[in-house]
């Protein structure tokens, strides 16, 4: 009797049964959880409205706009409404008489109090509502402290490309359940010292060790999800992952709304992942993983219970012959390209020019994805209207994103997708810039198209530069151009100190590079319905058979 291949066992136990649909909803939720510890910078780091401490005429109980600050605050257009500047206020006039009228009765609050010819800076501020950021918590307003809001984010982008770079190599190691389960715990602690930040440092320090340390839940889970089901249903699988993202996000925006707090926020965001420790007596490991660690017995434990829940009976006989192949098979093909370090792979791609010019155009791409992607969810805050109820109708768009991905990328091949959709959401970005201020609608579904046409793009573009490269090298040119891609999301938390300069400035520039990449796609071969490439030449000819 031959012996059997692992995805042959996994048909004989039906391909998404109630066993791989149960694994899966254990999986979604240490996504869900992986998209809420990622968005919660946004609203820790939120910007808000405040303007200038008038201590002649505010109370213990200042409210925000009270009638007199037209007398002591100047004040500026923006979208539409007249708002008080942030940072400035008119000088008040004759000192002396003021701090001696210690009744502060509010005729020192009336036009003559102030010379509104010669505007000051302020060193207190009064903030709108009750919302608390980290913002309002230090003091972190003005121009000269932007940076300090914007650098959050970029931090946090920043420990998510050092945690990259290490957990795939931990995750082979140690396994991905154990990976997953490890991350989860770390990024939890390091959530909850956040919380507990005492400074801006401190946070920032924490802002850093999460991700770094927690990456590995969002890359393990995928990957672990990808092991467990057969090829046929993997696309369906990883849409209902890749949906769970969004829904978290969403999460994070509707807990952002109800407490208004960002250390309870954090908390609440949280806290409820150390549930996720349970996952260690009820998920299975990866059966991939443990069958290419020689740990057959497992995976044959792992495969009968399988069966039992999908209702399945599966024979002695057909396990006699999944034993004979451990890790036999693999050796005589796949080891020797598993010997092949990553510099011997660089090199195999810069002898060859095609394929040199290939990975920088798909680099070049994963930074236009992550940069627009992480730009427009940033964005949503300030469109215009209710920050919150923008940041989740972002969140949610992608999810019908998801599901027609599949459809567009198999009847119209990867190559156009990709690019009509950069097309797209660069005029969406751009015609955002143009519509002029109180449109709150009509910029809100331009906006949302342009995520959704980003979003597609993002979910094509892994597909696409897996199929570009040959199997020794798939996965770290994969690997190559999502660690490059993370300068994306590096820079792209910097982009509000643009719209400083000037407020559309932003979108022109997600615009701009949205629609340079979609047109450069264009110099790629089509990989649909053609075979995955095995060598370096099999991956030159990509596309060449047509033409001929």
């Amino acid at each position: 009797s031959r012996s059997m291949d692992l995805d042959e066992v996994l048909d004989e136990v039906k391909h998404f049964g109630k066993f791989q649909a149960t694994n899966y909803l254990l999986l979604s939720v240490a996504i869900l959880f992986a998209a809420m510890f990622e968005a919660s910078f946004i609203f820790t780091a939120g910007d808000l409205d405040y303007r200038c401490r008038i201590p002649e005429c505010d109370g213990a109980e200042a409210t925000f706009q009270p009638e007199w600050l037209q007398n002591a605050v100047p004040f500026h257009q923006q979208d539409s409404r007249s708002v008080p500047w942030r940072c400035r206020r008119f000088a008040p006039r004759n000192f002396s008489a003021l701090s001696e009228n210690s009744q502060r009765n509010y005729s020192s609050c009336s036009p003559e109090s102030f010379d509104n010819s010669t505007v000051i800076r302020c060193d207190e501020w009064i903030y709108d509502g009750e919302e608390t950021t980290i913002l309002r918590e230090w003091d972190l307003t003005c121009e000269e402290n932007l940076w300090k809001l914007t650098m959050v984010g970029t931090v946090n982008n920043i420990g998510q490309f050092v945690g990259l770079s290490i957990v795939g190599v931990v995750s082979d190691r140690i396994g991905r359940k154990t990976t997953l389960i490890v991350s989860m715990i770390l990024s939890c602690v390091m959530g909850l010292a956040r919380s507990l930040a005492w400074s801006y440092e401190i946070f920032l320090l924490f802002e850093f060790l999460d991700p770094a340390l927690g990456t590995g839940v969002y890359t393990s889970a995928l990957v672990l999800g990808m092991e467990l089901v057969g090829s046929r249903s993997r696309v369906l699988a990883a849409t209902m992952i890749t949906s769970f993202y969004a829904i978290g996000q969403a999460l994070t925006g509707i807990i952002a709304w109800w407490l208004q707090n960002w250390r309870l926020i954090l908390r609440a965001s949280y806290l409820p992942s150390l549930l996720c420790i349970s996952y260690y007596w009820i998920l299975p490991e990866s059966v991939r993983w443990l069958q290419s660690q020689g740990r057959t017995e497992e995976v044959k434990t792992i495969m009968l219970r399988a069966a039992k829940i999908n209702g399945v009976k599966l024979s002695e006989q057909e396990f006699s012959k999944f034993e004979l192949s451990p890790v036999v098979a693999k050796t005589e093909d796949e080891t020797p390209v598993q010997k092949r370090s990553n510099s011997d792979a660089f090199k195999r791609i810069f002898k060859s020019k095609i394929l040199l010019a290939r990975l920088i155009n798909c680099a070049f791409c994963w930074i236009t994805n992550s940069f627009v992607y992480i730009g427009l969810s940033l964005s949503a805050v300030s469109v215009g209207g209710d920050k919150y109820t923008n940041f989740i109708l972002v969140a949610v768009v992608e999810i019908p994103a998801y599901a027609v991905t599949p459809f567009f990328s198999d009847r119209f091949g990867r190559r156009l997708s990709l690019c009509v959709s950069l097309l797209i959401a660069g005029v969406c970005c751009v015609a955002f810039a143009f519509i002029p201020e109180g449109y709150d609608t009509a910029k809100l579904v331009v906006f949302l198209a342009g995520k959704f046409a980003i979003t597609i793009a993002f979910t094509v573009v892994y597909v696409f530069t897996a199929e570009l490269f040959p199997t020794e090298l798939r996965h770290s040119m994969l690997g190559t151009c999502s660690m490059v891609g993370r300068i994306g999301s590096i820079i792209a938390p910097q982009t509000p100190l643009l719209a400083e300069i000037y407020k559309a400035l932003p979108f022109f520039l997600f615009g701009g590079i949205s629609v340079a990449s979609g047109l450069l796609i264009l110099l790629i071969p089509e990989t649909l319905n053609q075979k995955l490439p095995d060598t370096v030449e099999e991956a030159e000819n990509l596309g060449k058979r047509q033409n001929t």
